[in-house]
């Protein structure tokens, strides 16, 4: 199958279980839940909202500037603006398909500062190796915070039904039995194509565990490793602070704090990761988190996840499109004026 209709099936799969998501969560909604929820859009606060979107942007600027710190360690010198402008143009080819925007960003790049696409591919690897490690130590962080909060979500959304299920499906003796044989087709297998295993994870596998390592190692090379670490904090930290924010467009959620924030951060960074944009995913996650872990009613956390999601898809289809327009007209600028020396 082609590569890019593969990806493109791939897109559609995940974007359609995000729709399906959607339809789980407003299907049973009444009258009066729809009459609530446009109630709630209508008397939020958007000047927190108008808040958020600045500091959304603002994280952006400091990817862009700590992304430049890794291309300048391999002796390049890239424009802020148009390491700048490649991010957001990289974060608007996501929404289209997923992994594009990789590509999309290193070959503005490659066009408009003359940087090897393989190098600053690598660059981007290394980036996506810090920011796993953060979101593991964010996730860490909400563990410590908001542990009680979090079992009882994971306690009654999952491990409780999958509990009772597994009660009465063991009663029925045709179930136990399909079940034994599974395990023991798995096993067969298992041993049958035993080397096939071992040639697949000795391949791409520890080729990506080294690719993960290699980039990480490449942070050593940054000449001001303070500013890095520096930039990647405040990166991280101003996810948490659109969250918290946004908390203040409604009365009901003002009283979340910080580890609200951290949670919501780690779950929606979860459905993002999975469903391209999170589209769906990340209004189902924080819809439940909100209700379910911190008791906000389900119009404001309905209303809360949709406002939060749609205005950071509204931060990059602007500055997306804003960087579209202007890359091309900025170095236009920049080589007329270098061809008059």
């Amino acid at each position: 199958m082609n590569k890019s209709l593969a990806n493109v099936l791939k897109a559609l799969f995940f974007l359609g279980i995000g729709i399906l998501l959607i339809w789980l969560v407003t299907r049973n909604l009444s009258d009066s839940d729809k009459k609530n929820i446009l109630l709630a859009f209508k008397e939020a606060k958007y000047i927190w909202i108008a808040v958020a979107m600045i500091i959304s942007g603002l994280s952006h600027w400091f990817r862009a500037v700590r992304w430049k710190m890794l291309l300048t360690a391999l002796g390049h010198q890239p424009k802020v603006s148009t390491t700048f402008f490649a991010v957001m143009i990289g974060y608007l080819a996501n929404f289209a398909l997923p992994r594009l925007g990789e590509v999309s960003r290193c070959g503005v790049l490659t066009k408009y500062e003359k940087i090897p696409f393989s190098e600053s591919f690598g660059t981007v690897i290394t980036e996506r190796a810090v920011d796993v490690i953060c979101l593991l130590i964010i996730f860490g962080l909400t563990l410590l915070l908001e542990f009680h909060r979090i079992f009882q979500l994971v306690n009654d959304s999952i491990l409780s039904p999958f509990q009772n299920k597994l009660m009465h499906l063991k009663e029925n003796l045709v179930f136990v039995f399909l079940f034994v044989l599974f395990c023991l087709t798995c096993i067969v297998v298992f041993y049958k194509y035993k080397h096939k295993f071992q040639q697949l994870l000795s391949g791409k596998f520890l080729a990506t565990i080294k690719g993960f390592w290699e980039g990480m190692k490449s942070v050593k090379n940054v000449k001001n490793p303070f500013g890095f670490v520096a930039y990647t904090v405040a990166i991280w930290g101003c996810y948490a602070l659109i969250l918290y924010c946004s908390f203040l467009c409604f009365d009901e959620t003002t009283t979340l704090g910080w580890g609200a924030a951290l949670a919501i951060l780690t779950f929606g960074s979860v459905a993002i990761i999975f469903v391209p944009g999170g589209t769906g995913a990340y209004q189902a996650l924080v819809t439940q988190l909100l209700t379910a872990s911190y008791f906000i009613s389900f119009v404001i956390a309905f209303a809360f996840s949709w406002i939060v999601w749609t205005s950071s898809l509204l931060v990059i289809l602007i500055l997306g499109i804003i960087s579209l327009v202007l890359l091309p007209l900025l170095n236009k600028q920049t080589n007329a004026s270098a061809s008059d020396f």
